[in-house]
């Protein structure tokens, strides 16, 4: 960063408890070939270590503010908009790692391309131990997003980087949103600007089993429902000459567990553990989802794998006693 002179980019990193992943996430933006940032850090009242390895941080251009009490993430993360002197806000989670080259790479398209106001990019899945399990890929044009984001999120919100002076205008995150307030922002954002995605892999996206994303998903539900829902009608009044689909769940798409359900998203997740060969974690969700969508198909496609893979495993139990029974016995 060039002495005195505004950075051009801020990147903000709210961290709570954070202590785990903390150190690597910090260490992935420290390493960027792109050098014209500063980190803003939050701490939100951590009782963990957090504070203490944000205190040991010595590199002039982090920027660390503590929340005397915790007052979550949405609150944080429009505090650390309020403090950034950036011209472009990325935003950085502190469970996940950037590649080197990802601020040069979305610094370079927002330069190229003054009509875009936000922009993400792709993801590979990593799991607590950093071990890559997946890919996360995401609409890449403002069209392909527009016909899109009325029915999902078309954003990875650790991996997005947007132009400050519209963020701003726009309020920041709303603060009345407790969960899926980043989804809700972007909906707001493509009322009167354009989007896009990079189609690189540029962030790490970290799954384990403490996220916020999978122990409140029917809030998130609740507040991505009512964003999504608002922002259409919002969408269609301007006459943008392209309306999109959006789709409203009834009781029975609800119960079937059909998409944009609570219950599609518990299976979502049970997925993403049978990926990460976290069939622990996934047994967990079976009976919140039997709950939530008791007609689902796919739940009981679900409960069939587990009882097989359990099933399995005590025949191996078996022929592991056999054996040793054996052994002991010559």
């Amino acid at each position: 960063m060039k002495n005195n002179c505004r950075p051009q980019v801020s990147v903000i990193l709210p961290a709570y408890n954070a202590e785990d992943y903390l150190e690597e996430a910090i260490q992935s933006i420290l390493d960027q070939t792109f050098e014209d940032f500063e980190l803003i850090i939050i701490n939100d009242k951590s009782t963990d270590s957090t504070g203490i390895i944000l205190s040991s941080l010595t590199d002039p251009r982090i920027i660390i503010i503590n929340n005397p009490t915790n007052n979550g993430i949405t609150y944080s993360l429009n505090k650390a908009i309020e403090a950034a002197q950036g011209v472009y806000i990325a935003r950085m989670d502190a469970d996940d790692i950037s590649t080197p080259k990802r601020l040069e790479l979305q610094v370079n398209y927002l330069d190229n391309n003054p009509t875009i106001t936000l922009l993400g990019c792709c993801a590979e899945i990593i799991d607590q131990n950093g071990v890559v399990f997946d890919l996360m890929e995401v609409p890449l044009s403002h069209k392909e997003i527009i016909q899109k984001i009325f029915s999902a999120n078309c954003f990875i919100h650790p991996a997005v980087m947007f132009r400050a002076s519209a963020i701003k205008e726009l309020g920041c995150y709303n603060i009345d949103i407790a969960q899926a307030q980043d989804y809700d922002l972007w909906l707001r954002i493509i009322q009167k600007h354009r989007a896009a995605n990079l189609p690189q892999n540029l962030i790490q996206y970290r799954v384990h089993p403490s996220q916020i994303s999978q122990k409140k998903i029917k809030r998130q539900r609740f507040f991505a429902d009512k964003a999504r829902f608002g922002a259409m009608r919002l969408y269609q009044g301007k006459q943008h000459g392209f309306i999109p689909a959006i789709a409203k769940n009834s009781l029975l798409d609800r119960l079937i567990g059909k998409d944009l359900s609570v219950g599609s998203d518990y299976l979502e997740w049970i997925t993403i553990y049978r990926k990460m060969g976290r069939d622990d974690l996934a047994m967990e969700l079976l009976l919140p989802t039997f709950i939530a969508a008791p007609l689902s198909t796919q739940l009981y496609q679900q409960i069939i794998i587990t009882f097989k893979k359990s099933k399995l495993i005590n025949s191996m139990r078996w022929y592991k006693q056999k054996l040793i029974s054996f052994i002991h016995k010559r």
